[in-house]
This record gives C-alpha cells, structure tokens and sequence, in this order.
C-alpha cells in the first residue's frame, strides 16, 4: 500500500479529527460570553471604540468618545465591529466574539503543528495543554487583542513550518502575510518574536540555509503589504500626530523607555506558573524528558518548539515594561513542547515516571484541602462575600473538589503509563471547572465590576442635553453603557470649572480621588455603585428629585 493509498484511506478520519477539536474549543470558549457584562479596563474600549466605527463608517482611523484613539491598530475593532453588524449592534457577545474564533483558530492551528511535527497523540496533548492552561481560557472568551494575536502568530509558525517541512516558498511567503496581519493586530510584535525565533532556530541548529529559503528581505515587502494597506490611508486621514504616535510612543517607546508596568528581568518566570496552571507542574518534566531522550528529526522540531518560547520570553523580558498577555504568543510552542515531552516519557515509561505521578499527586492533595483554607480568605473580604451571598464559598468548594477529582483520575491513569488520559482527565476536569465558574460564578461580581447600573441611573436622571464628565481619566464603560459621549477633563482646573458651571452637570467620580480633592467640589451625591473599594459616585448640583417628580421629569 503506497503512502497515497494510506493518505486516501485516512483523510476523512483526519478530517473528523479537525472538526472534533473545533468542536471541543468551541465548546470550551463559547458559553457563557454574553453572561457577564463588560469589564475595565479593554473590553468596554474595544467594544465602544467599534461601536464608534460602525457609527461613524471610519474604519481606518478608531475613535474613542469621538476623538482619535492612537493607541492600538485597529484589526480587533473591525473583527468586533463585524460580528456587532451581524447582531444588530455591539454588544456582549459581539466584543468577545472575535476571541472566541481567534482560540478555535488557534487550537485548530496547534493541532496541525502537532500533527506535521511529531504524531497524533502529541498534536492532541498540546491542543489540550493549550486551550485549558490557566491564561488561554481567560484570553479565549474576553474582548482584547491578544487572543486574536496569538492566532495570528501561530498561522504564521505554522505557515513557516510546512514550508519546512515541504520546502515550498509559497509557505515562506504566507508566513509574513500573517506576520503582516498580526502586525495590524497589536504592532510590530506581530513579526519581530516570531521572526527572531526562525532566525535563532536556523543558528542553534546549523540549519543557515533556511534564512536564505527564507528570503527575509522579500517577505518583508509581503509583510508591509497589509500594515501599508491600512497604515498610510490612515496617515492620511489623521495626519502625521496619529502617525507619530502609533508607531513610535505606543510601540518603540513602549518598549525601549515605557512609562508604566514596570517589572523586573524574572517577572514572566514568576508569572508562567499560574498562567499556564495546571500544565505548569507537569512543564519540568516534560522538558528533561525531551531534552534528554529526543533524537533525529524529532529532536530538532521540539528544539524548533523551545526557540520559539525562549526567543518570545528573552524578547519581552528585555523591556522594562512587562504585562503577562505580552508572552502569550508563546504558548502554543510551550504546549507543543510540553506534548513532545510526555510522548518521551510515555515511550520510556517506567523511567521518569515520578516527574509525572509526583505533581498530579501533588495537585489532587492540594486542591483537595483548599476548602479547608476557605473560610479564613472569605473573612479578609468579608464585605465582597457578604454582597455577593452566602453561596459564593460553598460554590466555590465544590469546584475545588471537582478539580481534585479529575486531578486524582489523572495520577491513576499516569501510574499506568496511560499519559494520554492522565492528560485528558486533567484537562477534562480544568474545563469544566472554568465552564462553570464562567457561567455562574463570574457574572455575579458584574455587581463590583460592571458600569451599567450606574450608567442606567445617569441615564434616568440626566436630560439628554445635560453634560456629564467622568473623573480622574476617562472610563469607557460608561460610554458604552450609556451610549453618550463624556466631555473630557485632562486636569483638576478642568474639573472645577466644569463642576461650576452654571447649567445642570453631572460627574462620575472615582471615590478615592473624589475623597482627595480639597476643597470639595460644589456637587453633591446622587449616586453610588457596590464597590467598596474603588467604585464611582454619581454627583450633579442638585439632590436626587423625588421619585414622583422624576417620573414626571422623564
């Protein structure tokens, strides 16, 4: 039977296989995405900054309260923009949307890496080990950028590899153009990680040929194709400021001299073991196991897999300014190496089996006895808990004793050698604890977190011609809750004046910053939220109106 005959045998299972693992993810990161309501800081900017788009059809240049928004390239806008034309209007689910299909995508995508590079069971591990570690999960169902980065990058490494693998330079060439794409995304850290790993690749493995199949300096024209594309008709709309400032403050100066988010060099080491929790126990063995006993051809592509997560985290690392979503694009070489690692350990099962047996083990204990701790963390927030219902504590017990539950089936399957349903159960088990939390647990802290009922109360008192101003910075969750424009205060001068104003005003203040003002400001308080902490006050000149005379107002 020839390779073809094999091939045509097998492609409808193959097929079948692509679609249970979009299937699995789709699963995994749609419910529950419009059960919560937007929260600060990115998701209700995003959301307003397309809704603004749609509104206006200025697609090139974003706004935020009607003015340029300099800060970001504007591909997630438009995928977010796109999915609110296709709902009758930006909302929820419209804003998270695009992350959703982005972790699909790039699931789907690590699959096939898996798949081409080693074999079926690791292109499943790491599939599993990427869409259940602790940050993906997070990233996949909210409405920022990087999940859709992350999709972007891992197109373009797999582009890249089956250009190696097929030595074809149309792949080489498709690489760039997704580089390109994720550059319109979030920047040039769309092409310059990605890159740098190929080029560090090509070195430690004494492969130089692949830079000049490459062709870096063509498919650098490839890669400007899309960025100029929306770039220079942008320019051109907004002049040279808006250019100015994309490309050098929010990117080579956010890099080389930032101005907040400061961390040290080993602040991604310190963070890379909750972010990619529960896989992060199991990441030390895995490495020593492929390091050690991977040979040939494998060993060079799970070399391939760790150049790609060093390069990203030295790259990122070098900035002063440091925030855990930078190192996402890793990810998905982390899971693939990790994958490569436990196949090495299931082929020379026993040896080496404490590195597995040992931290499923330990995670089961762990989180077995974490409700005993529950009680005591309940009583440093007591005043959260006690809003939010006594349900929140048990709740979260039983999740915990779920989690160890699927963390005990997995140390018994590893103890049998079965490093695939110890990977499954695990994984099974951290999904469906975040599902839950998700669906039932997240959206009760809405009542903390979200800017909708005060902006309702905003609404139902204030005129439509009534100015209102939000103070100390501008918070777009009341843009997008209110779906009125805030007038902009920059200093506290600004902020007296507007306060003394002698028609009817109204500010949502911060009350920290509010409580730090001396004097106090002319207004009193209409209004307030539930946060204890740093929630808003609603103020205007005059008292709350009886509830009569409201009716009668409206």
């Amino acid at each position: 039977m020839t390779v073809m005959d094999l091939h045509r045998r097998f492609a409808p299972l193959l097929r079948h296989e692509r679609l249970l693992v979009a299937l699995l993810a789709l699963a995994l990161f749609l419910p529950g995405i419009g059960a919560r309501d937007l929260w600060n800081p990115d998701e209700p900017r995003y959301a307003q900054v397309a809704r603004e788009m749609l509104a206006s059809g200025e697609f090139f240049v974003p706004h935020l309260n009607g003015r340029i928004y300099s800060e970001k390239p504007p591909l997630q806008f438009w995928a977010i923009a796109l999915c609110g034309a296709a709902r009758g209007g930006v909302d929820e689910v419209a804003a998270r949307l695009p992350a959703v299909f982005a972790a699909v995508a790039a699931t789907l995508l690590l699959f096939a890496l898996g798949r081409r590079l080693f074999d079926r069971e690791t292109a499943w591990i790491a599939a599993a080990v990427f869409a259940t570690s602790g940050k993906i999960l997070l990233q996949g169902r909210i409405g920022q950028i990087d999940m859709l980065l992350i999709a972007l990058v891992t197109a373009a490494m797999y582009c890249w590899t089956r250009g190696l693998l097929e030595h074809r330079a149309g792949w080489y060439r498709l690489f760039f153009l997704f580089c390109g794409l994720a550059t319109v995304a979030k920047g040039p850290v769309g092409l310059l990680p990605p890159l740098l790993a190929i080029v560090v690749f090509a070195l430690v493995a004494g492969r130089r040929e692949l830079l000049r199949e490459l062709r870096i300096g063509r498919g650098l024209l490839l890669w400007a194709a899309p960025v100029a594309a929306w770039l220079l008709p942008a320019a051109l709309r907004a002049g040279p400021a808006y250019l100015a400032t994309l490309v050098l403050r929010q990117n080579l100066e956010r890099y080389a001299d930032p101005w907040h988010h400061f961390q040290p060099w080993y602040y991604y080491l310190q963070i890379l073991p909750g972010d990619f929790f529960p896989w992060s126990l199991l990441l030390p063995g895995a490495l020593v196991a492929g390091w050690r006993t991977l040979r040939g051809e494998r060993r060079e592509r799970f070399v391939w897999a760790l150049c790609w997560v060093v390069v990203t985290l030295v790259f990122f690392s070098l900035s002063p300014g440091k925030r855990t979503v930078y190192i996402l694009t890793m990810y998905p070489g982390l899971a693939l190496a990790l994958a490569a690692g436990l196949g090495e350990l299931r082929r020379s099962w026993p040896r080496g089996r404490a590195w597995l047996e040992a931290p499923l083990l330990l995670l089961a204990t762990v989180a077995g006895l974490a409700p005993l701790a529950l009680p005591r963390l309940a009583t440093r927030n007591r005043t959260e808990i006690s809003l939010l219902g006594g349900w929140l504590v048990p709740a979260t017990a039983v999740l915990l004793l779920l989690f160890a539950a699927a963390a005990l089936l997995a140390w018994r399957a590893a103890r049998r050698g079965r490093i695939g349903a110890a990977v499954g159960s695990l994984a099974a088990g951290t999904a469906a604890v975040a599902l839950v939390a998700v669906t039932t647990i997240l959206p009760a802290f809405d009542l903390f977190k979200s800017a909708r009922s005060l902006s309702a109360e905003l609404l139902a008192r204030a005129a439509p011609a009534e100015p209102y101003a939000i103070w100390p910075r501008l918070d777009a969750t009341f843009l997008f809750y209110t779906g009125r424009f805030s007038e902009p205060l920059a200093t506290e001068a600004e902020l007296r004046a507007f306060a003394a104003r002698p028609e009817r005003v109204w500010l949502l203040a911060r009350r920290d910053e509010l409580a730090r003002l001396t004097p106090s400001l002319p207004l009193v308080e209409i209004a307030r939220d539930a946060d204890p902490r740093r929630g808003y006050i609603l103020l205007s000149q005059v008292p709350p109106a009886p509830a009569g005379e409201k009716e009668e107002r409206r």
